[in-house]
């Protein structure tokens, strides 16, 4: 690892890294890593476990704990978070699915890849305007957009500002509505006690560059629904049962006894 020390400590890196005089403007973000994070990309390269080894699962883990949550599953961006949810509520093995057609509320200020998977989904986004304040949902104009057709909620907790949750939570029970909380650009942002993403169905995060903390590119999905859980691993997987826990895998394994379990 000396090379790699040795490259972060020249004069063009520390530049990168720590720059100190801008001739103008003012940079929308700094590099959140160093030398150490370098290093341990290096050490799992050299692994050759790429995807999904040790310390994906041990940043599941911590991150379940974290959150106070019940399931974490680490996906390859926020964007993708949002479009496994998408596809999880909509899936023909999750009880109460979403049906082609159906519609979700979402706020009119939204990233695209908040809005592009419902439409991903074959489901009808539904735009409601914006509280100029917080630049959240205007929760006051939710109830007025419901129609017979209307399934989910899914709300954008915007620039660590947290949605007026209570009012959300309200007209969610009242009309029995999934809440999915896009919450990528507010991680660790509290409502009352408890963490924004975790009091929806469904929580979504993002660890881009320039979110709070960064795997360069990376999301996770959230959830204390075990079934949602279930089937977004197997979703997350192209449908293997590999990443489920012991008792699940027993199930299909009994279930389908013709088929080899590595193909399931």
């Amino acid at each position: 690892m000396k090379i790699i020390n040795d490259l972060y400590k020249s004069k063009k890196a520390q530049k990168q890294f720590f720059p100190t005089k801008l001739k103008k403007g003012i940079r929308l973000h700094e590099p959140t890593y160093n030398v150490d994070e370098i290093n341990a990309v290096v050490k799992t390269l050299i692994s050759t476990r790429l995807t999904f080894g040790p310390i994906t699962k041990k940043f599941e883990l911590n991150f379940t704990k974290y959150f106070k949550t019940k399931d974490s599953l680490y996906v390859n961006s926020g964007s993708s978070a949002n479009l496994l949810a998408l596809s999880i509520l909509t899936n023909p093995y999750f009880k109460n699915r979403m049906m082609p057609g159906d519609e979700v509320i979402v706020p009119a200020l939204s990233w695209s890849t908040s809005v592009w998977p419902i439409i991903q989904a074959n489901l009808k986004p539904v735009f409601v305007d914006i509280d100029h304040k917080t630049m959240n949902v205007d929760s006051s104009k939710i109830e007025s957009a419901i129609t017979a057709k209307t399934k989910c909620i899914l709300i954008i907790h915007t620039y660590g500002n947290a949605c007026d949750m209570r009012e959300i939570l309200r007209i969610k029970k009242k009309y029995k509505l999934y809440l999915i909380e896009d919450t990528c650009e507010s991680l660790g942002t509290k409502y009352g006690e408890n963490y924004c993403g975790t009091l929806g169905d469904i929580g979504t995060y993002s660890f881009y560059f320039s979110h709070h903390i960064t795997t360069v590119e990376g999301g996770m999905l959230i959830t204390k629904n075990k079934e949602i859980a279930k089937i977004g691993r197997m979703l997350r997987a192209h449908g293997w049962i590999r990443d489920l826990d012991e008792k699940d895998k027993k199930f299909y394994e009994r279930k389908y006894k013709h088929i080899d379990k590595k193909f399931l």
